[in-house]
Order: C-alpha cells, then sequence, then structure tokens
C-alpha cells in the first residue's frame, strides 16, 4: 500500500475506486467497506483507495467534545496494510478544508484531485461544510460528475451495528473480549516502556511501564490476560491498568508483567493487546496478600498460551 498526502497526491493520477470514511478501529463495518473499494475497484480496472484524514475531525472543530481514539494513525496504517488497498490517502483536516461546502468536497477533492471514478461509503456518511453533504447529495454529485457511488449497510453482529462509539464504550467498561469481536482483532495500546516506581520489580514481578502519547482510550482499570509485542516477538502477559491502590497510587499507570521474558525493555517500544479482563484492581491489606494474587493471575494467564500463535490481525 503506496501512503499519500497532500504533498505527493498529484504523482499518483490513475482513476480510483475510493472507500470515505474515519476507519478509528477499522472495525468489522470498516472492513467491509474496504473489501468492497477494492473488490470495485479490481472489476472495474482501478486503483482501490482509503481515504481519511490524520486528525479526528472533532480535534479541530470542537476539540472539547473530541473522543478519545481507539488506535493511533501508527496502528490505522499497519492494520490498512493488511488489506490488498493501492493506496492509503491521509489529508490534514484543517479549519479552511472544514468551510468546503459538499460539492467543493466532491469537485476539488474526491474528483480533481483523487481522481475517483468509484466511492464506497458508510450508510449514514455525512461531508462537507457542517457535515450538509448525505446520500442524496452524493448520488446527485456522482451524475454531475461522472462516477458511481456504493453505500454499504449497516454491519451487525449479534443484532447490534458495529460502530467506533459502540467499541470505545466497551473498551471503556472492560468488556475486551467483546471489544475483540466487533474490532475483528484485538484491542491494544501502544508505546514506550519507561521507568516507574519499580513497584513490581521489588515484589519479584518486573513489569514494564507503559507511556502512552496518543489520545487512545483505555480499558476499564483492572487486571488483564495480555499478548505483548515486543519487535517479533510475543510474550503472554498480565497487565495491570489502574492506580495500584495497595501503594497508595495517584496516577493510571500501564503495567505489563511479560511471562517467559528476560529483555531489558526500558526505552523499548511495545505493544500490549488485550485479550480478556481477569478482576478488578483490589486494594490489599499486604503485601504477602498482594504476592499471592499476583501468582494467581500468572497461572490464569498460562491458560491463553495458544493466542501466541493466533495471527495478529483476524481480517477474512
Amino acid at each position: 500500500m503506496q501512503v499519500i498526502d497532500e504533498t505527493n497526491i498529484l504523482q499518483f493520477d490513475d482513476y480510483k475506486g475510493i472507500a470515505l470514511g474515519n476507519f478509528d478501529g477499522i472495525h468489522l463495518g470498516h472492513q467491509e467497506l474496504i473489501k468492497r473499494a477494492i473488490s470495485l475497484s479490481q472489476s472495474h480496472n482501478l486503483k482501490s483507495a482509503v481515504f481519511t484524514f490524520k486528525q479526528h475531525t472533532l480535534e479541530i472543530l470542537s476539540p472539547n467534545q473530541k473522543p478519545e481514539l481507539i488506535m493511533s494513525q501508527q496502528k490505522k496504517l499497519e492494520v490498512l496494510k493488511q488489506f490488498s488497498l493501492d493506496y492509503g490517502i491521509f489529508f490534514n483536516f484543517s479549519r479552511e478544508f472544514s468551510q468546503l461546502t459538499p460539492e467543493e468536497f466532491v469537485k476539488k477533492v474526491l474528483v480533481e484531485k483523487l481522481k475517483a471514478k468509484i466511492i464506497v461509503v458508510g450508510y449514514n456518511y455525512r461531508f462537507g461544510y457542517k457535515a450538509l453533504g448525505n446520500m442524496e447529495s452524493l448520488q446527485k454529485y456522482s451524475k454531475v460528475y461522472y462516477f458511481e457511488v456504493h453505500v454499504v449497510p449497516p454491519v451487525t453482529l449479534e443484532g447490534v451495528v458495529v460502530s467506533s462509539s459502540y467499541i470505545r464504550q466497551l473498551i471503556k467498561s472492560g468488556e475486551i473480549e467483546r471489544a475483540n469481536k466487533f474490532l475483528g482483532r484485538f484491542f491494544s495500546l501502544e508505546g514506550e516502556v519507561v521507568h516507574g516506581r519499580e513497584v513490581g520489580r521489588k515484589l519479584g514481578f518486573p513489569t514494564a511501564n507503559l507511556q502512552i502519547k496518543d489520545n487512545i482510550v483505555l480499558p476499564k482499570t483492572g487486571v488483564y490476560v495480555t499478548r505483548v509485542k515486543v519487535m517479533d516477538k510475543l510474550y503472554l502477559g498480565v497487565t495491570n491498568i489502574g492506580f495500584k491502590p495497595t501503594f497508595e497510587g495517584k496516577d493510571v499507570s500501564i503495567e505489563s508483567y511479560l511471562l517467559d521474558c528476560n529483555e531489558n525493555l526500558y526505552g523499548k517500544h511495545i505493544e500490549v493487546e488485550f485479550v480478556k479482563r481477569i478482576r478488578d484492581e483490589i486494594k490489599f491489606d499486604s503485601i504477602g496478600d498482594l504476592k499471592k494474587q499476583v501468582f494467581k493471575d500468572i497461572n490464569y494467564a498460562k491458560k491463553f498460551k495458544n493466542i501466541l500463535q493466533e495471527k495478529l490481525y483476524m481480517i477474512k
């Protein structure tokens, strides 16, 4: 997949079939949209592409209302590369861009810059100034500017429409297994391992303290079975998200104990994939009680060793 933005878009003037959307999480609904765009592009001898923005639109238009994201921009790129897309097109969203009328967006961006001949969108897609553009107007403009519009109906799972907002709710409420089903892969957090209070090391369970720079949604506080990616290696892990109440912690931390790992992880970039929630975070009466519970958590996590052989993504 070739990555395109405003600086090099003119180099790629071939006609395209393009999936439009925010694609936060690239969940099962997004995947259906992308696969439809690829299929239609191939059948019409076009290049296939995804077009989205580098920022969430509310980050520019209403910063106080911007949602926590399900994935970082880097993670989005990584997941998109699992598809057989020709192009991933990422533009900056700005106040100026937001002033484009629906027709200006279609004419100046989709048709003139992106060379779109097929547009694939979700059933609730909106576009242009104040989101005034809808399916009817997109169909109308398609006849003026000579491109096809294909609308993907809502994707449902277990009677629920798959959406980024619903998945965020699941993650925040600790329903990580259900969130993973709707995502089609394990929800993950990634960042650099930094020095913490080294409480785990003193207990005999050295942990990797994850520092996250992006505005990513955090799972509900508690203890989770995780799979941790360090470079090209996968480790089974037990991850605690919370305040370490036994030690009177005040700030949220994300700490993972990696089974069978003897590497020095400080300064390294790791990815923590959440598999299952084990329990709530608890304030223990003694260090001894805490150590006993940690042993129990580790033994419970060992039941999930088979996840180390599972594919990183479950995209079909």
